[in-house]
């Protein structure tokens, strides 16, 4: 769920609509720009960069802490691969190599909604929220479909993803300068968990701005509209009124220490 899920939720159908068509021409922007970084960045994801000898590949590369990195990941992918993944496989070194042709998906989930009998469930994306993975024989979409039964399980597949997945967290999670790099760049970054996906590990990267999801009363006749279960949430227009620019805030700072005004 987006982070902005409490914004005002005074909006008619009308106006979600209108929306719409604006956010979908800001995340198109935003992809953009998210992939252009990506790709200049692309060889510090090197799973090497913490794993060291541990990753499969020619000549020798230290790194410092490899061991317990390799420790580490071990316990992540043993609670990724518990229910509903239901993957009976151990991790076994050296680990296979990766490439790091990085790819990045909508963030999704499901969002219930009562109704007179029953509850509808709704697929909800976040337009403006990306899961970075590395390249894998699944998406996410097909990834999320397969656990949840959509498709045909296959268990290599299934593995592949989810150590992905894993390798991916772990690296935000050592390498503190990455996240620091994006958010330089006013991405910001996160490591969550999809309900339906038990404990597999995403690392999301936010648009500077956010959306948000509308009243349920206006998600049902909206998805409805569209002729399914799905709803696409919306810009925030309030908030991107009122940004800040960080930079320029922290040397708002400088300056005035120095007893001058900007």
């Amino acid at each position: 769920m987006s982070k902005s899920q409490d914004s005002p939720q005074g909006l008619n159908v009308e106006q979600v609509l209108r929306l719409h068509n604006l956010t979908k021409d800001v995340s198109k922007f935003c992809e953009r720009q998210l992939r252009t970084y990506l790709d200049a960045v692309a060889p510090l994801f090197r799973p090497r960069r913490i794993l060291g000898d541990f990753v499969e590949g020619s000549g020798r590369e230290g790194a410092v802490g490899a061991a317990q990195n390799l420790t580490e990941l071990r316990e992540t992918f043993q609670r990724a691969c518990g229910r509903p993944i239901d993957l009976h496989r151990e991790l076994t070194t050296p680990v296979e190599s990766i490439s790091t042709q990085l790819q990045i998906y909508p963030w999704e989930y499901l969002h219930e909604i009562p109704t007179n009998n029953s509850r509808k469930k709704v697929k909800v994306s976040s337009p403006l929220v990306w899961a970075v993975c590395y390249p894998s024989a699944y998406s996410l979409s097909m990834f999320r479909q397969v656990v949840t039964g959509g498709y045909e399980r296959d268990q290599t597949h299934i593995g592949e993803f989810v150590l992905r997945a894993c390798v991916m967290a772990l690296m935000f999670n050592k390498l503190a300068s990455l996240k620091a790099l994006f958010e330089g760049l006013r991405y910001s970054v996160e490591i969550r968990n999809s309900p339906e996906l038990g404990q597999v590990p995403f690392v999301t990267i936010s648009a500077p701005f956010p959306s948000f999801r509308p009243s349920d009363e206006i998600v049902l006749v909206a998805s409805g509209v569209s002729g399914g279960n799905a709803f696409e949430e919306v810009l925030d227009l309030a908030t991107i009124r009122q940004m800040a620019d960080p930079l320029r805030t922290e040397i708002q700072k400088l300056v005035e220490s120095h007893g001058d005004r900007l």
